[in-house]
C-alpha cells in the first residue's frame, strides 16, 4: 500500500485518538483529515485507499461523516476502503451500529470494517451527555475502552490488501 487518507470526525477526541493510532500503524504514505477542523478536503482521487471513521451519538454517526460519505459515494466505492466507528457497545449492538453508520454500498465495498470501542471523558461532555452516558454505563453492558487489538488488525488488513474489493 502506498497512499492512504484517513478521514474522520471527532467530537470528544476518541475518534481522533484511534485515527492517529491507525496513522502510526499503516504502511506507506498516510495523510489524515479531521473534518471538524478542515474547510476543504484533499483531492480524494489521489489516494489508493481511504479510511473513514466517526463516532456514534444517539445511535447515529456524525453528520459530517454522513455528508462526506454521501457526497463522495461513487469515488469512495471505487477505492480500497476501510470503515470504522467508535461506540460504547460491543458484539451485535456494535455491529448493528457499524452497519447503520455507513451507506450499504460502502459497507459492501469496504475491505475492512470494525468498531474500536469507546471512551468517556466526562469533562468533554455536555451536561445531558454526562447524564445519559452515566445512566447507560450503569444500566447497560457498555465497553468503556478502546481496543488496540482491533485497531492493529484493521491496519494490517488495509495495509495488506492490493486491489479494491469488487
Amino acid at each position: 500500500m502506498d497512499n492512504t487518507l484517513i478521514v474522520f470526525a471527532s467530537n470528544h477526541g476518541t475518534v481522533e485518538k484511534c485515527a492517529r493510532e491507525l496513522f502510526r500503524r499503516i504502511e506507506g504514505k498516510v495523510d489524515i483529515c479531521n473534518l471538524n477542523r478542515r474547510n476543504y478536503l484533499p483531492d480524494l482521487s489521489g489516494y489508493e485507499a481511504i479510511i473513514v471513521g466517526g463516532s456514534i451519538h444517539n445511535g447515529k454517526i456524525q453528520d459530517e461523516i454522513s455528508s462526506f460519505c454521501n457526497d463522495n459515494l461513487e469515488l469512495l466505492a471505487s477505492k480500497r476502503l476501510g470503515l470504522f466507528i467508535n461506540c460504547l457497545y460491543s458484539g451485535e449492538k456494535a455491529q448493528q451500529q457499524l452497519d447503520d453508520a455507513f451507506p450499504d454500498v460502502l459497507n459492501r465495498r469496504a475491505v475492512v470494517r470494525d468498531y474500536f470501542g469507546g471512551e468517556v471523558d466526562k469533562l468533554k461532555l455536555s451536561f445531558w451527555e454526562r447524564v445519559v452516558t452515566s445512566r447507560m454505563i450503569r444500566e447497560g453492558e457498555l465497553v468503556v475502552a478502546i481496543s488496540k487489538e482491533r485497531i492493529e488488525r484493521f491496519a494490517k488488513i488495509i495495509s495488506s490488501v492490493n486491489e479494491p474489493k469488487n
